[in-house]
């Protein structure tokens, strides 16, 4: 039911929930393509979902795989890559622990995933994506900045329908608590859902990175940054912005 609700909010083209707004996610792709030139380029997007970017990288030229662990997001993927004549694959695995395809000029990691993962996996999974680009290939990927930590708070919320019914398509309660960590540059928001016939929990942990933090990162596993934006649509870099777009290069 997670991923399906989940699912669900990436096609609201007015909402940031689970994706980025449509118009935002063009302005997204038309910047890396002016940076990168993509047509005839292999890209492969982790994390693909239902193909909102794979869709408009293939529109505009590129050879494009998508990785993501949801069968439910791939077929819709699939089924609107057939609709459009558009040649895209796609791959149903887990980026941090399943074989991955290989051969790339760019790999994308878009919409700050990199920040739910813990400190071993980040380096595992760049690891791993170092393994499938091409000599000189590039890593396209955004994370939270760290003045987007600064701007959270530690809440407790309690409220019917939390997050205007998000978590599940019946009638829930939803209970969210938020603690900041500073010193690590963290934050968690832990969410109880109860529904009438279950109740779970989701612990959602997120990193936030300074410009310098982020490119440690990136150069200990053999990437050096190339372009470092505010986001991902190529606005200039401030110390308040609360995203941090890269395009990094593989030595």
């Amino acid at each position: 039911m997670i991923t399906n609700r989940k699912f669900l909010n990436h096609l609201d083209p007015d909402t940031d929930l689970a994706s980025r707004k449509l118009s935002a996610i063009e302005r997204v792709v038309e910047w890396i393509d002016s940076e990168l030139k993509l047509s005839n380029k292999r890209l492969c997007d982790l994390g693909c979902g239902p193909g909102l970017y794979t869709q408009r990288f293939s529109e505009i030229g590129a050879k494009v795989t998508g990785v993501d662990f949801s069968t439910y997001s791939l077929e819709y993927a699939k089924s609107e890559a057939a609709k459009c004549g558009l040649s895209i694959r796609y791959v149903n695995a887990d980026y941090l622990i399943d074989p991955l395809p290989n051969e790339f000029d760019v790999v994308s990691l878009i919409y700050c995933d990199f920040c739910v993962l813990s400190p071993s996996q980040r380096q595992a999974l760049l690891n791993r994506i170092a393994d499938m680009l091409n000599p000189g290939g590039k890593l396209v990927i955004d994370v939270a900045g760290i003045a987007a930590l600064d701007q959270k708070s530690e809440i407790t919320l309690c409220e019917n329908q939390l997050m205007n019914g998000f978590w599940a398509e019946c009638d829930y309660v939803g209970m969210q608590g938020t603690f900041i960590y500073p010193e690590q540059s963290l934050a968690l928001d832990r969410y109880l859902i109860v529904e009438p016939n279950e109740t779970w929990e989701i612990f959602n942990w997120f990193q936030h990175f300074t410009p310098s933090s982020l490119e440690s990162e990136l150069s200990h596993a053999g990437f050096e940054v190339e372009h470092m934006m505010g986001s991902l649509t190529g606005e200039k870099l401030k110390p308040d912005s609360n995203v941090i777009g890269v395009i990094s290069r593989k030595h």
